[in-house]
């Protein structure tokens, strides 16, 4: 998979408040493309392939902490969990792409997954194991969505506003 510039959805909800034709400040960009084994027979994701979980929130809690946005990395993390279990659980190609992207006065998180099929938000009931991804990413982050394929799921994380600044 190669690595593009942000979506249209992305770049459309970044710009929005400000004006059409200025586009949001990149300032780190990270992607990493991870093999991933197919899910085992129970739906589950095989413990070779989930350890890149835990992997990834280091990765971002430790890019976070060199910008200085540590406010941002328990938020984050959960993102991360969230966005790339799902992707190793209903991807359809043999790979996935994470992403992390720090703008000016946003972080974007990006999982493509290469399945066509956009994700639900589901209301699970009290007894089920899964199914509360999506409604903890619509918590937490600022915004989130999904590319005009379906194959990419993405969410936003405003940086805390910081003194004498306002936003």
């Amino acid at each position: 998979m190669a690595v593009t510039a942000l979506g249209p959805e992305i770049l459309d909800e970044l710009r929005a408040g400000r004006s059409p034709d200025i586009a949001p400040r990149v300032v780190d960009d990270l992607a990493l493309t991870i093999d991933r084994e197919s899910v085992g027979a129970d739906g589950e994701v095989r413990s070779s392939t989930a350890v890149w979980v835990g992997r990834l929130r280091r990765i971002g809690r430790a890019k976070l902490n060199a910008w200085g946005l540590s406010a941002l990395v328990d938020d984050a993390e959960l993102l991360i969990s969230e966005l790339v279990t799902n992707g190793f659980r209903h991807g359809t190609e043999r790979e996935i792409t994470f992403r992390l992207v720090i703008g000016t006065d946003v972080l974007v998180l990006e999982v493509d997954d290469g399945s066509f099929a956009l994700p639900v938000l589901r209301d699970a009931g009290p007894e089920e194991l899964n199914g509360r991804g999506l409604k903890l990413v619509s918590a937490v982050a600022a915004s989130w969505g999904v590319s005009s394929d379906g194959t990419k799921t993405w969410c936003t994380l405003k940086f805390p506003a910081r003194k004498g600044r306002s936003q």
